[in-house]
């Protein structure tokens, strides 16, 4: 339902996209903002007018920061998994030559996956407005693990992440996919897709996990997959799959992310909210195609 409470110009990032948070000031802005909108949420929706400037930037503020909560629950995961040291600030990159640094025991392992699951539960909460939002952000913030209290989220203002997280367009998307498939399951390419991932997987009502393929920030040389992720994933191998991600200009990153993926499911789609005419990789389904 958030959705239907965003206004913003979808062609220019707003001021509000750039912030940094550590995770627990995340979580106390994202119960804050909820506490404000979700009594006032029906009247809003009937009467806009009627209602302050300041709930629908509470409403847009909403929409940016959930995806910190698995963000940064992605990165102490990934640290985990790859036996890579844990920091507060930087993303690692994920090669022979970095991972190993660091053996953390069985039962951290299991913690940090447990967490990453949590996180996108909370998230979907939060973006879908659910009755149950302030209560899983309640749930997680006790759940927290201790190393990454002050794990810190850093936003930019990122034009095509932003023009790709435009409801209308992700909607477009979501019909598109309707009228062929009913996804078992959606997986997106982080980092870049998780905020259209999360109101694209609300739109199809679908179950939604987030693998880091991040081609050219953090160098990935292929998806940066765990034992943990296959076994998630094995529960939708039968598909329909969707592999996702927001923006495909090139098409190199989901092209790759597809090429990696596809075999692991019986049936798997490729999809992105927005693609260049001239991209040279074409997802299954698209909910905007645009040129320069």
């Amino acid at each position: 339902m958030l959705h239907r409470a965003l206004y913003a110009n979808w062609e220019e990032p707003p001021e509000a996209m750039a912030f940094e948070l550590t995770l627990f000031e995340a979580l106390a802005d994202l119960q804050g903002r909820l506490a404000r909108i979700l009594p006032g949420l029906e009247r809003a929706l009937s009467d806009p007018g009627a209602a302050p400037s300041a709930f629908w930037d509470d409403c847009l503020g909403l929409y940016l920061r959930a995806p910190a909560l698995v963000n940064i629950a992605l990165n102490h995961k990934i640290c985990v998994e790859q036996g890579l040291p844990l920091h507060p600030t930087h993303y690692f990159e994920v090669g022979e030559k970095h991972r190993h640094q660091v053996t953390y025991p069985e039962a951290q392992v299991a913690q940090a996956q447990a967490f990453f699951l949590a996180a996108i539960a909370a998230a979907r909460a939060v973006v879908s407005l659910a009755p149950e939002a302030p209560a899983a952000l309640a749930d997680l913030q006790r759940e927290v693990p201790d190393a990454i209290r002050h794990f810190v989220y850093t936003s930019t203002r990122d034009r095509y992440t932003w023009r790709a997280s435009e409801p209308r367009k992700i909607q477009r998307l979501a019909d598109d996919v309707r009228r062929a498939i009913r996804p078992a399951a959606l997986v997106g390419a982080a980092h870049g897709s998780i905020m259209a991932g999360l109101l694209l997987a609300h739109l199809l009502d679908a179950p939604l996990y987030f693998i880091r393929f991040s081609l050219f920030k953090r160098k990935d040389t292929a998806p940066v997959i765990a034992p943990s992720d296959l076994a998630c994933l094995t529960a939708y191998r039968r598909g329909p799959v969707l592999l996702f991600d927001e923006d495909v200009a090139k098409g190199t990153t989901l092209g790759q992310f597809s090429h990696f993926l596809k075999p692991f499911f019986d049936e798997a789609y490729s999809a992105g909210v927005l693609r260049h005419r001239h991209a040279g990789f074409r997802p299954d389904f698209v909910g905007e195609v645009w040129s320069d």
